[in-house]
């Protein structure tokens, strides 16, 4: 074998068995966590889309926790979109706030509206995975509906909002004065009839959304509260987010607000 040709095969061998760069963490999928603004690490689940594909930010009701989501998880994944399920700050897996414990059993009502840095971090680690704004769907029940709603307020521009069973006010997180704030994006209400104060709630969010030139859906959940309308028992509701996302057009939507923006 002459040299070239020596030189040649030895890089091959060498390329060939050179190892691939690792993936960084939650970079295809699974458990991830990151900073937020007010300095709680926050936990989630991070499943990746299809290429072009959004992504749901998915934010749980006061006292659960990201496992909550799993019919929807499976359902948009059979779709290609993809999803960031995450715990908010004294739930589940996020239990540190500045190196210290916090339980969401102790927070008062002027802390409950912060937790909203925690999906504006979440919006943040998207886009560290090229994920822009324009491509996330926020996606909250019961406080996590007003939270997401009172994020993009904050200057979170989605390419759309799934509220289920919003109020009002849970816990000194006032939905109605979120809407004033919130982007003109489409908004997709939901609440069950035997839910009395999210339906009315709801009834009055999409009004408001209505008056302001937003598209609004108000869609009737089959019974329960939150994400516990999500069953495979009763598709329906499961089924109109997938089709109401497909007709989503976040293209122009691709900023994502600095930490600096979120307001108690």
């Amino acid at each position: 074998m002459t040299r070239p040709a020596a030189v040649l095969a030895l890089c091959g061998l060498l390329c060939a068995a050179a190892p691939k760069p690792a993936p960084r963490p939650g970079e295809n999928g699974g458990t991830v966590r990151f900073g937020s603004p007010d300095g709680c690490l926050i936990e989630g689940f991070y499943h990746a889309p299809s290429s072009g594909s959004y992504v749901f930010v998915n934010v749980h009701g006061l006292g659960s926790n990201r496992h909550e989501w799993g019919p929807l998880e499976a359902a948009l994944g059979k779709k290609g979109y993809g999803y960031l399920s995450i715990d908010l700050s004294g739930h589940g897996g996020s239990r540190l706030c500045s190196g210290l414990p916090t339980d969401y059993k102790t927070f008062t009502r002027e802390r409950w509206p912060g937790l909203s840095a925690d999906i504006t971090a979440a919006a943040v680690f998207l886009e560290g995975r090229k994920i822009s704004a324009g491509r996330i769907v926020l996606c909250g029940a019961s406080i996590g509906a007003n939270l997401s709603l009172k994020a993009a307020a904050e200057g979170l521009s989605p390419a759309g909002l799934v509220l289920l069973s919003p109020g009002l006010s849970y816990a000194g997180t006032d939905a109605g004065r979120y809407m004033d704030d919130a982007p003109d994006v489409p908004v997709l209400l939901a609440a069950s009839r035997d839910d009395a104060y999210a339906w009315e709630s709801s009834g009055y969010l999409a009004a408001k959304a209505g008056a302001r030139g937003m598209k609004a859906v108000f869609k009737a959940g089959p019974g329960g509260h939150g994400a516990g309308m999500l069953t495979a028992g009763s598709p329906e509701l499961l089924g109109y987010i997938l089709e109401w996302t497909s007709r989503l057009d976040g293209s122009k939507r691709t900023a994502v607000p600095k930490p600096s923006t979120v307001r108690p």
